[in-house]
């Protein structure tokens, strides 16, 4: 009776220290991963609320049988914006569009140019910044 007390305390100890171990294994590197997470959540939070985009003025040309918009954005915020990860939507419909710099700078202005946009009626201009922020513009001819 007293070695299978024993043999009982030992397979017990051992469940308890695999258990603990395996429970250390995958929740300890769980839980760090959600803090990493939570703080990358905090700083995409931060940017968005230090930014602001204004769009300034619009210009439409004509080019065959189609316009080109030129959009030109003010960075009233306080976070610098890469530039070529803007959306630009006309009338809900995205375009393809070159830009005069990379980055837009806080305070600074450039200058978006959206080719072959077709049809002469009103449009409604949604310039959309890389973090989610954005401004619109209606134009009418």
């Amino acid at each position: 009776m007293g070695f299978s007390l024993i043999a009982a305390a030992a397979i017990l100890g051992f469940t308890v220290f695999m258990a603990a171990e395996i429970i250390t294994s995958d929740v300890l590197p769980t839980i760090e991963a959600i803090n990493d997470s939570y703080g990358d959540m905090k700083d995409r939070l931060h940017d968005q609320l230090q930014t602001d985009i204004n769009i300034s003025v619009v210009s439409r040309s004509v080019n065959g049988a189609n316009y080109d918009y030129n959009i030109s954005v003010q960075n009233t915020g306080s976070v610098t914006l890469y530039t070529e990860d803007f959306m630009i939507l006309i009338n809900g419909t995205g375009y393809a569009f070159t830009c005069s710099h990379r980055y837009l700078h806080p305070e600074n202005t450039v200058y978006f140019r959206v080719a072959d946009v077709a049809g002469a009626e009103a449009k409604r201009i949604k310039v959309i910044s890389n973090n989610g922020i954005a401004d619109y513009y209606a134009y009418i001819s």
